[in-house]
Formats: C-alpha cells, structure tokens, sequence
C-alpha cells in the first residue's frame, strides 16, 4: 500500500466532511418535520388520512432508498418544466441541481422512519399526566406543547441523532446523481490516481472517525438529557 497516496487521499476526503454533514443535518431536520407530520397523521380520527398515512410509510419503507433517489433525479426536471410552462415562468430544467434529488428523496425516505420514532415517543409521555392538565384546564393546544411535545422530544432526541449517523452513511448514494460526499470524493481520488485500494481505506477511516465522534458526542448529550430529566422530577 502507498502511504502517501493514503495520507494525501485522507486529508483530501476530509474537505468535504463538512458540507456531508450539513447536507445530512439539513435532510434531517427536514424528515423530522415531514415525520412529526406523519404521526399526526396517524393519530387523526379521519379513515382516509389513517390510509394515506399506510400507504405512505409502505412505500417509502418497501422501496430501496437508490430508487427513490434515480426516480426523483430524473422526474425532477420535466415536473419542474410542466410546472413552470402553467406559470410562464422560464427555469432551466436542462440545469436542476441535483441537490434537490437528493433532499426531497432522502427526506421523504427518512421521514418514513422518523415518525415511528416519534410517534413511540409520544406513546411514552403517561396519560395521567394529560389527565392531570385537563383537570387543571389545560386546553388540547396546551396539553401538547407544554407537556406531551417537550417529554416526546426528550426521549425521539437521542433515537433521531443516532439516526443522523446513519444518514452520513446513506448520503454515499449521492454520488450516482453527482453529489459529492464522502464516498463520492474517494471514488475521485482514486480515477485521479488508479489506487482505489488507498482512496477507499482513506475514506473507510474517514467514516469511522466520524461514527466515533458522533456517538461520544451524542451518548453525552443523552447523558447530559437524563441528569436534566431526573433533576426536573425531583
């Protein structure tokens, strides 16, 4: 193996650490909402919206990530088109960043997920608790923001952050739509070089650097959110 083919390759693969975990933050903030949305979908008393909700989840759940990712990077551009000919708008669909593929497939892919970590959240917060408020008048509104939202993120937080690192691995998808990640910036290092072997192992090691310092990382923060939870019930 050339060691200094793998160091210049390692060094090179972390110039783009931080855009993949901006554009991973950003899909999952994006997912949490669309996945909050779900469960309140699923908790409606509306027959129809409970079906929509099934068939949605079902879906995104039953089909590979990579497909909803090429469906929407090549669906994108004509939607867009039909779209802004109804509005006489002129936007060069030959030009659509493929960002965008990727922000709405994974969002809606991951959102999928998310909503059931949220809505077990919510399931976790006791009813006696919302029974408590309603005897002392709390309103449904108050109920949910003051009481049932805040316990139900306390115990999604850490469940959503481990997810995030899940997130960073399946960005390396991206690069089949041109978007450069980690992974997507291994595979061009080593068609400049011709040493894949080096490329790869540089960006092997450059995934688990981060898989270790997001964990750390978050197993503090749950730690940290445990020690607030206790101090608050005492």
């Amino acid at each position: 193996m050339n060691q200094k083919i793998f160091l210049s390759d390692f060094w090179n693969i972390w110039t783009v650490v931080p855009q993949t975990l901006f554009l991973s933050l950003l899909i999952l903030l994006l997912s949490i909402i669309l996945g909050t949305g779900l469960t309140l979908l699923r908790q409606s008393q509306n027959r129809l919206t409970r079906i929509i909700y099934r068939i949605y989840i079902s879906y995104f759940r039953g089909v590979p990530l990579l497909i909803h990712l090429l469906v929407f990077y090549y669906a994108l551009p004509p939607i867009v088109k039909l779209f802004s000919d109804h509005l006489n708008l002129h936007v060069d669909t030959l030009h659509l960043n493929p960002i965008y593929a990727v922000l709405i497939s994974y969002t809606l892919y991951a959102a999928s997920f998310l909503s059931e970590i949220i809505r077990s959240s919510f399931k976790s917060v006791g009813k006696d608790q919302l029974e408590a408020a309603a005897a002392l008048g709390y309103t449904k509104y108050q109920q949910f923001f003051a009481i049932k939202l805040p316990q139900a993120l306390t115990d999604a937080i850490p469940k959503i952050l481990n997810y995030y690192t899940l997130l960073i691995r399946q960005l390396s998808l991206a690069f089949l739509v041109s978007v450069v990640d980690i992974f997507a910036k291994s595979k061009l290092e080593s068609a400049d070089n011709f040493y894949y072997i080096e490329s790869f192992l540089a960006a092997a090691l450059v995934y688990w650097i981060l898989c270790i310092a997001l964990t750390l990382l978050f197993s503090n923060y749950e730690k940290y959110l445990r020690r607030f939870e206790r101090s608050n019930a005492a």
